[in-house]
């Protein structure tokens, strides 16, 4: 089922014919932030014509006609789902029946469902983005908003007048208004290819993390997942392939080929390296330029990243609830396991043969999300760049991960993807990267060249020192400052530190005046979190 969806620009408060209109149908499956990516695309390229630097999907939020709000937590829904809720309980005469005078005619004429929309730029948002002054950013504001509109001659109404165009006006009449669509010309000259899937079946691998010292393990699973995986894949990174892949069943393999039949599945994605390291040349198509072990503890290193990611978050929220401290809360890293290919290889997996003493490849797997992506940091760029509330959280969190690990590791390349959590609006975070001391984290792992690029780039923010990480978590290894003198340790049989404990307990996390007493010990184990305004020594 499609939904024609018109849209009309915004900024700030009034309507902006500069950057256009169109009509377009999208299909209920689709979801509304990949709607919102795409129709940003368009605009931004006569944005860009103006600007100095380009409209990304982060300034740009879909509203109703006249301004108006969604109804919450509905950005992240599909397009039948987003009208369904917009079209229930009383809902249709606030949202659906208020369509602006340009495309009123259009709306009576439509038999299919139908949505007006305001793609609404919020111009701040840019201008912190793209660093530009106050001053330079009203004086090009004002000039995109008066920018004199080209008038357009009507040829089958020449007498008409033409409609005058204004900021805050309606652009067009419905007289005058012609139904534009954002219809691409394809590109592809002779032949277009056909893309073929092939059967998958993998071992389902889960990893868990222990909830107090965080140190993920791996369980074999009793399910089997099986699937139809795209024998190409449809986006690739520095170091990873994604394949699509729509699965079917977790369960027996034969149930699955019965229940295969006249069901569509459920879209998730499969990643694989293509290559372990920047140095690897361009590999053979078909050929795997390392071996399946290697490629296995490199993947299984990914996958740890997320649980360990995970684990450091939810201490995170604690943390800021406890000190009553305002963040974005609505954040998640992707849930994923490992799939190992199981009875016979797949074309995506670049493996001859599964044999007992050759075993299939290992893939990440994760549900599929929009495609929209945002960046918060890079994997040595760390700056604080973006001042709203979700991403001075995001900032706030890794710089608490630097202080909650004993400053043992940073945690990098923060992206994420507009999703659902808990109900609400949301960030999936996923794919992150992490530096060690020793460098040994996975791919993408810089040791102490990572750790010193986030001391040196990151900027605390109000929400670093309301939760006190400026003081509690300095951006110092340890022998860039003084230490303290380590305190006697008590032996009163009442004292609840007993010495075995403390004595194990570097200098800084003895420090009277740090509100929490961290000890990171091991990898990824946290031992011991005690307030020390409870147990002072």
């Amino acid at each position: 089922m499609n939904m024609a969806m018109v849209i009309l620009v915004r900024i700030n408060r009034g309507l902006n014919a500069d950057l256009g209109q169109g009509a377009n149908t999208w299909a209920t499956s689709n979801l509304m932030p990949d709607v919102k990516t795409s129709l940003t695309e368009q605009i931004s390229k006569e944005w860009e014509r103006r600007k100095s630097a380009p409209l990304l999907p982060e300034h740009v939020s879909i509203r109703w006609h006249n301004n108006r709000m969604p109804i919450p937590n509905t950005a992240n829904l599909t397009v039948g789902d987003f009208y369904a809720t917009h079209s229930t309980n009383g809902n249709a005469a606030i949202y659906l029946e208020n369509v602006p005078s340009c495309w009123k005619s259009l709306s009576a004429k439509k038999k299919q469902p139908f949505m007006a929309l305001e793609l609404y730029v919020d111009t701040e948002s840019w201008a912190d983005s793209t660093k530009i002054s106050d001053d330079d950013t009203s004086s090009t504001l004002r000039s995109i908003q008066n920018h004199p509109s080209r008038k357009r001659a009507n040829s089958a109404e020449s007498d008409h007048s033409l409609v005058k165009r204004t900021r805050t006006a309606e652009i067009l009449s419905s007289q005058d208004s012609h139904l534009r669509s954002e219809f691409r010309m394809s590109n592809i000259s002779g032949v277009a290819p056909v893309y073929t899937r092939s059967l998958v079946t993998l071992k389902k691998i889960v990893c868990i993390s222990d909830p107090d010292q965080c140190t993920p393990e791996f369980e074999s699973s009793s399910e089997t997942v099986v699937g139809k995986l795209r024998d190409v894949p449809f986006s690739s990174g520095a170091m990873k392939h994604a394949y699509d892949v729509r699965v079917y069943f977790f369960g027996s393999y034969l149930l699955t080929m019965l229940q295969m039949r006249g069901n569509d599945g459920q879209n998730y994605v499969l990643k694989r390296f293509y290559r372990l390291s920047e140095d690897t040349e361009n590999h053979i198509p078909g050929k795997l330029p390392f071996t399946i072990d290697d490629h296995r503890a490199q993947i299984e290193a990914e996958a740890m990243r997320l649980a360990i990611g995970a684990w450091f978050l939810e201490a995170f929220l604690r943390h800021a609830n406890a000190l009553n401290v305002a963040i974005y809360d609505r954040l998640e890293f992707a849930r994923a396991f490992l799939g190992e290919e199981i009875q016979s290889p797949t074309p995506a997996s670049c493996v001859k043969e599964i044999t007992p003493g050759s075993p299939g490849l290992t893939w990440l797997v994760e549900f599929k999300r929009s495609s929209t992506v945002e960046h918060f940091t890079y994997t040595l760029s760390h700056r604080s760049t973006k001042r709203d509330l979700r991403s001075s959280t995001i900032y706030a969190f890794a710089h608490f991960v630097w202080g909650h690990s004993n400053k043992r590791l940073i945690i990098a390349d923060i992206q994420g993807t507009p999703a659902l959590v808990h109900g609400k609006d949301g960030m999936i975070l996923f794919d992150p990267m992490m530096h060690t001391r020793d460098g040994a984290s996975g791919v993408g792992d810089f040791g102490m060249q990572g750790i010193l690029s986030f001391l040196e780039a990151h900027t605390c923010g109000d929400i670093c020192r309301r939760l006190g990480l400026d003081k509690t978590a300095p951006l110092l290894l340890d022998n860039d400052s003084e230490e303290p003198a380590t305190p006697d340790v008590h032996d009163s049989e009442d004292d609840p530190i007993d010495q075995e404990i403390a004595s194990t307990l570097s200098p800084a996390a003895r420090d009277p005046g740090s509100r929490l007493l961290y000890n990171f010990q091991g990898e990824l184990g946290i031992l011991l979190s005690v307030n020390i305004e409870q147990y002072p020594y």
